[in-house]
């Protein structure tokens, strides 16, 4: 083991001597690369004998991920040394503060971020909101927090077989809806992409191999095909003094499938397999745009173009840095075919997002839109207490969702998340003028304040010096800093709202006899389509919700459907009770279950008969109060036991429908009823041409139901072809 061990240390050295030297131009100093020498030393020590899920020393996985946000992400030196020292802290003996004395203040600030997110609490059962709030949270001090991060969990899925089942589960679970998402915001597309179909491939084999077999079965095909549609494009350049590459660019598996869900339509009804991808070098970088356009000028005049699909990020990039012209054609051979037209510049970009922007820029240039928009968000969250599930919302609106891009009067481009309002485009101008806006001018039209906006608008504000801030603005506004800057203006007042709102409701449910609060409000409030509760709640305190509706809803909601009891206690030595002059006739009548310790079908149990009452109190037989009463002699102990029927009942509604005979739905139901021996309580037909409805109503004990009952309506399913709702 030893001598295996040592040969994987040397593979390991040897992996990261080539990886310093293909990385040199991009740590550029020796001083650097001493820097980056020194953390991987650091890191193999820190790290020794210690093993990954798949056998591997840990080592490995630092180095991968060094070399995933240098070569793939195009990041340099403090990224490195980041990387390599990303888990020091939280898997060695060595501390945060022990990389801060060695290493520096930056890369400290890095490494806290990454333990933030590693650390990140789970709160209202929602991991993905924790994650979510602690990565943008860390990205306060660097963003490339976030590329280190998304490189890690990238390694981790590389890995994914290795895994145990639940572990496996709770990773495709995060890289689906926290870190895929995020990859694709920054503009890492080739991660997302890789992430997805890696995630499907895993939670879906059957649809993933299925997929990637129809490809690779018509890859021969496809790539003739494209071959064909290239060759006058290629022509076409040359003529015109283009350098360029061109290539055809499949369709991810996980891209097809979304599509073949979302259009509900077969692998062979997607006609876009496929995208045809220019990489041109201008001739003057100045007019690389209108290089583009004159490049996609040359093509739509070989094939026609579906106007519609063109999409234009040349002037006006993506949040990302993503610049590009995208424009779909008809092919001589009757298909569409996509095809994106980048420089070299506008490439780089797109492979690596953000980081190519700071790689061409530098870190010092003025801040992007994502970065504007983390701040916002990152305001939001220091000021703002709301729960995990409206932070999702927030999230979702303001950082994964489509933007648009509406115009000032004198034409400036400004972008807005979708659905975002004339009140959110004044607050994106200016504070001030959000504040004293009353109307706006959207394409020459006088519109409220709540009028959604849409690309491609042009807008003008109209403020007044008496206008003042109106609570009710916040029920459409959609940016972070709109909603955060009226909520600031309105707190004391909100928070007044919250706190009636609340003690009305919990008023309600004390007088009702409900204990469990929490979870009736959480039902409550998903009943009147709130995702908030403290808007919930404030709504409520301000009489927006009635309180004759809230306690009509409690009733249906809250209150628990009372459980039928059928089963019955007997008594197995009748005779002794008879000689005592019992009455065993009103014995099931008069038995009570005693409260204090709440005895169920199956636990050994004892009876006591008050003299005065005449009633029968059951308790459990180790239960300290019957060993009391019994030790006192005043009361009379009876022997009792569960009879054989001991279920406790709730009523079950089921739905039946389908177009079989009636008389064999007859059968069908009677046959359900003989082969549970189970107590119906109602059931209703109704027939309408050749479909019918069965409304049934069972009583059914826990274990009858979930073992038995649910099993046979799925066989009969099966046989029959009709349709349930359970």
């Amino acid at each position: 083991m030893m001598t295996k061990n040592k040969t994987e240390e040397q593979i390991i050295k040897s992996e990261f001597e080539k990886f310093l030297t293909s990385n040199r131009h991009r740590f550029r100093t020796d001083e650097n690369i001493k820097a980056v020498k020194k953390a991987f030393n650091f890191s193999f020590k820190a790290h020794e004998n210690m093993k990954r899920q798949n056998g591997e020393l840990y080592i490995s996985h630092c180095l991968k991920v060094a070399k995933i946000v240098t070569e793939d992400f195009g990041l340099g030196t403090t990224s490195a040394v980041a990387a390599l020292l990303h888990d020091v802290p939280v898997k060695t003996e060595y501390t945060s503060e022990d990389i801060k004395s060695r290493f520096g203040k930056k890369v400290f600030n890095i490494i806290e971020g990454l333990i933030k997110i590693k650390n990140a609490e789970y709160f209202e059962n929602n991991a993905e909101a924790s994650a979510l709030r602690q990565i943008l949270i860390s990205v306060s001090d660097d963003i490339r927090v976030i590329f280190i991060k998304i490189a890690d969990k990238l390694d981790n899925i590389r890995t994914l077989e290795h895994l145990p089942p639940e572990s496996r589960r709770k990773t495709i679970t995060e890289i689906l809806n926290i870190y895929a998402p995020v990859a694709h915001r920054i503009g890492l597309y080739n991660v997302k992409d890789e992430m997805e179909n890696t995630c499907l491939r895993y939670n879906n084999p059957y649809i993933y191999n299925r997929i990637q077999e129809r490809l690779h079965a018509t890859e021969h095909e496809r790539l003739q095909f494209i071959d064909r549609f290239i060759q006058p494009i290629k022509e076409k350049l040359d003529k015109n003094n283009i350098k360029y590459k061109i290539y055809g660019r499949p369709k991810t598996v996980y891209s097809i499938w979304k599509k073949m869900q979302k259009k509900g339509v077969k692998f062979e009804e997607i006609y876009d397999l496929f995208a045809v991808r220019i990489i041109f070098t201008p001739k003057n970088k100045e007019d690389e745009n209108f290089e583009a356009l004159q490049t996609g000028s040359l093509i739509t005049d070989l094939y026609p173009e579906k106007k519609e699909r063109r999409r234009d990020w040349l002037k006006t990039p993506k949040e990302t840095g993503y610049r590009a012209l995208h424009i779909t054609v008809m092919s001589n051979e009757g298909k569409w075919v996509e095809v994106q037209i980048r420089s070299e510049e506008m490439h780089e970009a797109a492979e690596h997002g953000l980081a190519a922007h700071w790689k061409y820029k530098g870190l010092q240039e003025k801040k992007s839109e994502f970065d504007e928009k983390i701040k916002d968000i990152l305001d939001y969250l220091n000021e703002d207490n709301s729960s995990a599930l409206t932070f999702i919302d927030n999230l979702k609106i303001n950082l994964l969702n489509p933007e648009i891009f509406v115009f000032t009067p004198k034409g400036k481009v400004i972008s807005l998340p979708s659905g975002a309002t004339v009140l959110d485009f004044a607050f994106k101008i200016h504070t001030d003028i959000g504040l004293k806006a009353i109307a706006g001018k959207v394409n020459g039209k006088t519109q409220a304040l709540d009028t959604v906006l849409n690309n491609g608008d042009q807008v003008e504000i109209i403020t007044t010096k008496n206008q003042k801030p109106q609570r009710e603005w916040l029920n459409f506004l959609k940016t972070q800093r709109a909603l955060y800057t009226v909520k600031r203006i309105f707190r004391e007042d909100i928070k007044k709202s919250i706190e009636k709102g609340k003690k009305q409701i919990e008023k309600i449910l004390y007088d009702n006899g409900i204990d469990n609060t929490g979870k009736c409000i959480d039902n409550l409030s998903k009943t009147f389509g709130y995702t908030n509760k403290d808007n919930f709640f404030e709504d409520t305190g301000e009489e927006k919700l009635p309180l004759s509706k809230l306690k009509e809803t409690i009733k249906k909601t809250c209150i628990k459907q009372k459980q039928v009891k059928f089963w019955k206690i007997k008594i197995p030595f009748p005779g002794n009770e008879k000689k005592e002059n019992f009455d065993l006739s009103k014995i099931h009548e008069n038995y009570i279950i005693a409260k204090c310790c709440s005895p169920v079908p199956g636990d050994d149990i004892s009876g006591i008969k008050n003299e005065n009452s005449e009633k029968i109190y059951i308790h459990k037989t180790n239960c300290p109060e019957f060993i009391a009463g019994s030790a006192l002699g005043n009361n009379k102990t009876i022997k009792v036991k569960w009879s054989a029927q001991t279920k406790i009942s709730v009523l079950k509604e089921f739905i039946l429908t389908g177009t079989p005979e009636p008389d064999t739905l007859l059968k069908i139901t009677k046959k359900l009823s003989e082969d549970l021996n189970i107590n119906i309580q109602n059931l209703n037909y109704q027939i309408t041409g050749n479909q019918f409805s069965c409304t049934l109503k069972l009583y059914l004990s826990k274990e009858n139901y979930s073992n038995n009952v649910i099993k046979k309506l799925r066989k009969l399913k099966e046989i029959t072809g009709i349709k349930i709702s359970l």
